[in-house]
């Protein structure tokens, strides 16, 4: 009997969990997500760590650029995450076209075994959908995590042997140049992280599994995909639990036509990849997009939205997409209840509407106000208004020495690593 993998190892009393602020704006979002948790009164003991870009700059200080040490993953972070529970990460900035940079997020991924890439998108009160009736979208995404061309399994420039490989390369002999991206498959892989996705719906109640593939065309990789997706369906049809399989340009498109039909969908890395952020996109964007990276040992969970540069430290961005991925840690945690509190009072502060409570990208998107600019609160303002949602004495000297301590811990100015 396997265990259930989306909850922790070992229940606790208390528990001690990693937070990591990550990059650029991710420091803001995560100091107003700890502000929430704190009005909440929860039994966590907080270890910081960092990665990301801000680490890759601090070891290229370090050991100078080009040595094989620089990294954006410190040991200290590595060491942080497998002494504790669980890990929420704020966002982190990659930037393309920089040698030797290794993304953080993949790293981890790989080093700690996190297969399952879960992404929820669910529309919220007073944001809905853009889609036409404004129908009730409640999709769990289960993305492959580790394989696929994210395997990072690449060649630039293609050794020669490799034309030998397959029929199919003789075309590209008298190509200049070739680059190859392997796509990595196995049996394992795939059979975990569907069944994870089986047991997902058993536990919740859901009634359809859609596994998205192009076994049509790209028939070894997701043609083993599909084959073992339809091998373990028939072993949860006692359930009641029907497994659909499609080709996954066709759900693209039923995303946007039937959203409100897809309930559990599991996907290999790239399609699950793609298909996550539309099916965001349907509940509000990226801003209110959570996700989590979970593995048999431990989970790190992490926002959607991006790191926002041109925001960095200004307190501007929407904490959503933070606080959602915090809730997905609680439920890991077991604190179910704690979590469900925490979307009920950002459903209450969008509702609501009231002034002084909302920043810019939801005046600008979601409320046409033409003054959003002048109108729009800071990160820590709308942390302020959902915390108050779930404790109303949240305020006065309790706020302000909350407010004073999570500063505190997300300040960017003494991130830990590499020594220092």
């Amino acid at each position: 009997m396997h265990r259930d993998v989306m909850k922790v190892k070992e229940k606790k009393a208390r528990y001690k969990v990693c937070y990591m602020s990550g990059d650029d704006s991710g420091f803001d979002m995560m100091e107003g997500a700890l502000l929430v948790l704190e009005a909440m009164n929860l039994p966590i003991d907080w270890v910081r760590a960092d990665l990301g870009w801000c680490m890759w700059e601090r070891s290229i200080e370090k050991f100078g650029e080009g040595d094989p040490r620089c990294n954006t993953v410190p040991p200290e972070t590595i060491e942080a995450i497998k002494n504790t529970d669980a890990t929420l990460m704020a966002a982190i900035t990659s930037k393309a076209g920089v040698k030797g940079f290794k993304s953080a997020i993949l790293q981890m991924r790989q080093l700690f075994d996190l297969y399952i890439n879960l992404r929820p998108a669910k529309t919220l009160p007073g944001i809905g959908t853009p889609l036409k009736g404004d129908p009730k979208i409640d999709i769990v995404m289960f993305r492959e995590n580790t394989e696929d061309l994210y395997a990072a399994v690449e060649f630039y420039p293609l050794p020669k042997e490799q034309f030998d490989l397959h029929p199919g390369m003789e075309r590209f002999k008298k190509c200049s140049e070739v680059a190859t991206s392997w796509r990595v498959f196995s049996k394992e892989g795939c059979e975990r992280i569907i069944r994870a996705a089986f047991e997902y719906a058993k536990a919740t109640g859901r009634k359809t599994v859609h596994n998205c593939n192009k076994a049509n065309v790209i028939r070894q990789t997701d043609g083993m995909m599909k084959r073992i997706f339809l091998e373990i369906a028939k072993e949860y049809e006692q359930y009641g639990i029907k497994g659909i399989e499609e080709n996954a340009d066709a759900t693209a498109m039923w995303f946007i036509k039937n959203p409100q039909d897809y309930s559990v969908v599991v996907a290999s890395n790239v399609f699950g990849d793609i298909l996550s952020d539309e099916a965001s996109q349907l509940t509000g964007g990226l801003g209110f997009a959570p996700s989590g990276n979970i593995g048999e040992d431990t989970a790190i969970f992490e926002p959607s939205s991006g790191s926002v540069p041109k925001y960095a430290h200004q307190y501007r961005v929407n904490p959503s997409a933070m606080l959602m991925t915090a809730k997905m840690m609680l439920e890991y945690l077991g604190l179910d209840a704690e979590g469900a509190k925490i979307e009920k009072a950002i459903g209450e502060v969008l509702v609501e509407n009231k002034p002084g409570t909302l920043t810019y990208d939801i005046l600008r998107d979601f409320r046409g106000d033409p003054n959003w600019e002048k109108n729009a609160v800071s990160t820590i303002d709308m942390a302020t208004a959902i915390a108050q949602k779930i404790n109303p004495d949240f305020k006065g000297e309790k706020l302000e020495a909350a407010k004073a301590k999570v500063k505190e811990m997300c300040d960017w100015k003494k991130t830990i690593g590499f020594g220092k």
